[in-house]
């Protein structure tokens, strides 16, 4: 049975997230909330098995949200975050998965209305099933 590692993705993201950065990282934004902060966005899901192996190329959005009226607070925290993904492995094999490859697709920043700015980190995985053998 093909298995989908979204939850661990997100699951393992959210966490090492929140044990590398100093700002909020939220599954569910609470009503009472400080910017700056992290969210999760959209996972597109690719499959990409061979015979051999059970493959999946995902790339997640990770939102960042920022009162700062200017760029300055939100392209710090982008450039953190890049970073950390570039140089560390997400650990998914607690939930029998594991990082083939992974990095940063693409930036982009711009304003929210009166209220700061909002960046997209486009972050992308190729995922193997290391549990039990594809069907």
């Amino acid at each position: 049975m093909k298995r989908l590692p979204n939850n661990a993705l997100h699951k393992a993201l959210i966490k090492f997230l929140r044990e590398n950065i100093e700002t909020a990282v939220y599954d569910y934004v609470p009503d009472e909330f400080k910017l700056p902060y992290v969210t999760l966005g959209a996972i597109n899901v690719q499959d990409k098995s061979t015979k051999m192996d059970d493959l999946t190329h995902l790339s997640v959005q990770i939102h960042l949200w920022s009162g700062y009226k200017g760029r300055y607070e939100i392209n710090v925290l982008a450039e953190n975050i890049i970073n950390l993904l570039s140089n560390n492995q997400l650990d998914m094999e607690e939930d029998g998965f594991y990082s083939n490859a992974q990095g940063v697709d693409f930036y982009e920043s711009f304003p929210e209305d009166d209220d700061g700015y909002h960046g997209v980190i486009s972050f992308e995985m190729l995922v193997q099933n290391i549990e039990g053998d594809k069907e």
